[in-house]
């Protein structure tokens, strides 16, 4: 592939004519039986796909790169240069190629190349047959929780919560990538990188917030996402689930209001768990206009989350940061509040 191709036509040809459906007439709301995408392995077809915001120039040479550098190869369509306001294109556009790149037999694994905004203006056409029957690894987090959510639900497609193309890919996240997507490692441990105990900034502490282990399906993503779907066909029930969230740059009280309505909403109630990750640029800063009257992230999660009766942990290697963990979302695992550790108990690829 020539990369220079990235504002001409691609390897990929965009279908012309896609089938879609009503998923949410089309499907009932219970949750499907679990699937397991196979595994990758190097030397692999990725397709990247914008099912959000558009990726600038740079951005898709660093997703190319990041992806390349693993021993992958590389595909996407045209629609990858194309803008439409805040989006990549129009929901068609979009849509086509989340189609195109499941039933595409070529293409391996699918990897969203940035969230952005827009995911979640799929979810009500997606043709959640032709995923099922086409089951590959999808990997993305921020607003691509929205595609997580919606796919997991409608199929039972193991899907994953991890780097965009874009991303940072630190030692921490290219191990995780490779241990779970390729190497397909059941038994993986995520815990606090050692040199986070350097970093001044308070977002990367660990609050050991409710004591305990608990084990249970893994369930999770972006914060303003996972409440954007209350009340969706496309929400998950969280009972007997380990919860894990993030967030990024959201003042205290916009974090408050939002674990409020979690809480409010009783979808905790028969969880068994929180893993929260690292909520970057959450603190309200001195030179912010309320800064005399907000309160510090800790406190609001203590508030909030300190009470409940199940363990819960703030501080993994979760969301918009370099080490950013790549979790399966609908298989086991074991969260554990003293050690600081996430398990993953099975495997999320066969």
């Amino acid at each position: 592939m020539d990369r220079r191709s990235f504002v001409k036509k691609s390897a990929v040809v965009s279908a012309t004519t896609m089938l879609t459906m009503n998923a949410a007439g089309a499907h009932n709301t219970a949750e499907a039986d679990i699937i397991k995408p196979k595994a990758l392995r190097k030397g692999d077809t990725i397709g990247l796909i914008t099912p959000g915001s558009a990726v600038s120039r740079q951005a898709f040479e660093k997703a190319v790169n990041n992806l390349e550098s693993m021993g992958f190869k590389v595909r996407f369509t045209e629609n990858m240069s194309v803008r439409k306001g805040f989006l990549a294109g129009t929901d068609k556009q979009r849509l086509e190629d989340l189609h195109e790149m499941f039933e595409d037999e070529t293409i391996n694994g699918i990897v969203c190349a940035r969230g952005g905004y827009g995911s979640g203006r799929l979810l009500p056409d997606i043709n959640y047959d032709l995923i099922k029957s086409n089951p590959k690894v999808l990997v993305g987090y921020s607003d691509i929780t929205a595609l997580l959510y919606g796919i997991h639900k409608k199929t039972g497609l193991v899907c994953f919560h991890g780097p965009v193309g874009a991303s940072e890919y630190s030692e921490f996240t290219t191990k995780g990538f490779e241990q779970v997507l390729v190497k397909g490692r059941a038994g993986m441990k995520f815990e606090v990188p050692k040199d986070w105990r350097e970093k001044e900034d308070l977002a990367y502490q660990t609050l050991p917030l409710v004591g305990g282990q608990a084990e249970g399906a893994l369930v999770g993503g972006n914060l303003s996402l996972m409440c954007s779907l209350m009340g969706t066909p496309y929400d998950i029930d969280f009972t007997d689930k380990i919860v894990f969230i993030e967030d990024v740059g959201e003042s205290p009280y916009r974090v408050d209001r939002m674990l409020t309505q979690l809480l409010n909403s009783r979808k905790l109630d028969k969880a068994k768990g929180i893993a929260m990750g690292v909520f970057n640029g959450c603190e309200t800063k001195p030179e912010d206009p309320d800064f005399a009257l907000s309160t510090s992230l800790e406190n609001v999660l203590r508030d909030r989350f300190g009470e409940l009766k199940m363990p819960v942990l703030y501080g993994l290697p979760i969301g918009h940061i370099d080490d950013n963990a790549t979790l399966p979302i609908g298989v086991r695992a074991q969260l554990d509040v003293e050690r600081a550790t996430l398990k993953l108990l099975e495997s999320g690829v066969k």
